[in-house]
């Protein structure tokens, strides 16, 4: 897939857009934790305003990723300690869209939303062991390596 950098963009996130999301999206067996079976993904409006209430009520911020007008993914801004640090997490629906850039443009943007809108100095990632795409995108954005734990590795990057 050829991916034209400029046209990705973060919104944010709506019930409709978390339904067209979700409608095409597919677990990615590199998010299971070792001894975790890989489940397939199964659509359902249900499961769609369950995942939707959590966000409200976890007090996070979804953004949409938009290449053109098609949403790709989300990313989520979480832990938000006011002016302190806060925590991202990215997710793209499915395969398509991996290994061409959309990832690392949405986790820039991301970054400067962060330091810029949200005026926060700090803001951390962390990602399971097996998943090297992710680490990869995040040393290649600007996050350093702080340490891990059995499951998961866990960056930090903050504002210049």
């Amino acid at each position: 897939m050829q991916v034209e950098q400029d046209r990705i963009k973060l919104a944010p996130m709506t019930a409709e857009m978390y339904r067209s999301n979700f409608m095409e999206y597919e677990n990615d067996p590199d998010l299971f934790l070792p001894g975790q079976a890989y489940v397939h993904y199964e659509y359902s409006e249900e499961k769609v305003r369950q995942y939707v209430q959590r966000q409200r009520d976890r007090n996070r911020i979804p953004l949409a990723i938009l290449y053109g007008d098609e949403i790709v993914g989300e990313i989520i801004i979480k832990n938000i300690e006011p002016h302190t640090c806060a925590t991202m997490g990215i997710t793209l629906k499915n395969a398509k869209y991996k290994d061409c850039g959309i990832g690392t443009q949405a986790e820039r943007l991301a970054i400067q939303y962060v330091f810029e809108t949200l005026d926060i100095p700090t803001l951390y990632a962390d990602t399971i062991q097996s998943n090297v795409r992710s680490q990869h995108v995040l040393e290649k954005v600007g996050f350093f390596y702080i340490r891990e734990d059995k499951d998961f590795k866990y960056y930090r990057i903050d504002k210049m």
